[in-house]
């Protein structure tokens, strides 16, 4: 096992600042041995390592107004917002083909968070021919605007629900040099969740109560891994890359603007502190 790992938050449409950040490093050759994502951090993440550099940008910046991608259209295939099949299989893959042999032949290792609907646990899983697409939509299928993704006759969502940032499991495997990368800033903490939001998680996932209560504890859990990075960043065992101003940016946005700038944001923020990743990862 290589030394150094690259730890991915998701957070939908603000993973442009992960893409902008992993490009940058692509562009100066900085390997990182292990790349572990969870929800769109995996998505952007299988790109570094097929060493893709653009193509998560291209795809999210280009089509997020294709309805067929995200909005009404996705649902009659897809049951959700998102189109998977729009994305995998369909035309943006065509047109933005993905190199699967480069990234399952690298040495880079590719690890997916999923979150099993039954135990309510992050389970994750390395890159594999057979399920790598459905290890990666069920990774992304955020609550309640993406369906249910069975995998082996398991049923799986959204990585992100138990662990937004899995940085415990990066310890755990005793990576000595961890590199984060957040899509929130430093003073970003969850609100609790409201009765609304409850009640819809508890109409459509009633059948899964180890999930709803994984949910519900999900904003304590949320802000306690950020305290927990930030606490480790401080003490230097870590290195963070992170917006530095508040995102303002929904997790289906549409605005190719705001989407550019974020992505650009990412870029600079990763060249701006190349020198310093370089001396972290060789002390």
């Amino acid at each position: 096992m290589g030394k150094s790992v690259l730890v991915l938050e998701g957070g939908a449409m603000r993973s442009l600042f992960t893409s902008g950040v992993l490009d940058a490093l692509m562009d100066n050759h900085i390997n990182i041995d292990c790349t572990v994502g969870v929800s769109a951090g995996a998505l952007v993440g299988c790109n570094y390592v097929s060493n893709q550099k653009g193509r998560t940008a291209k795809i999210n910046i280009n089509y997020c107004k294709d309805k067929k991608y995200i909005g009404i259209k996705a649902i009659k295939n897809n049951k959700g917002l998102v189109g998977f099949d729009y994305l995998f299989s369909g035309k943006i893959a065509k047109d933005n083909p993905f190199d699967e042999r480069e990234f399952l032949d690298s040495d880079k290792r590719f690890v997916t968070g999923v979150t099993n609907c039954i135990t309510g646990k992050t389970e994750y899983y390395d890159k594999n021919k057979k399920n790598t697409y459905k290890l990666l939509q069920a990774s992304s299928s955020m609550p309640l605007v993406s369906k249910v993704v069975d995998i082996n006759g398991k049923p799986y969502l959204d990585g992100a629900i138990d662990c937004n940032v899995p940085i415990d499991w990066a310890l755990e495997q005793g990576y000595e040099k961890i590199v984060v990368v957040l899509t929130r800033d430093k003073d970003y903490r969850k609100k609790p969740l409201s009765n609304r939001i409850k009640r819809m998680y508890n109409m459509v996932y009633k059948k899964y109560p180890n999930l709803l209560k994984t949910m519900y504890s999900r904003p304590n859990k949320y802000n306690e891994i950020y305290n927990k990075i930030e606490r480790l960043e401080n003490e230097e065992k870590i290195f963070v890359f992170r917006p530095r101003k508040k995102v303002d940016i929904s997790r289906l946005e549409r605005n190719k603007d705001k989407l550019k700038e974020l992505y650009e944001e990412g870029t600079e923020e990763a060249k701006n502190r190349l020198q310093d990743l370089k001396d972290y990862l060789s002390s």
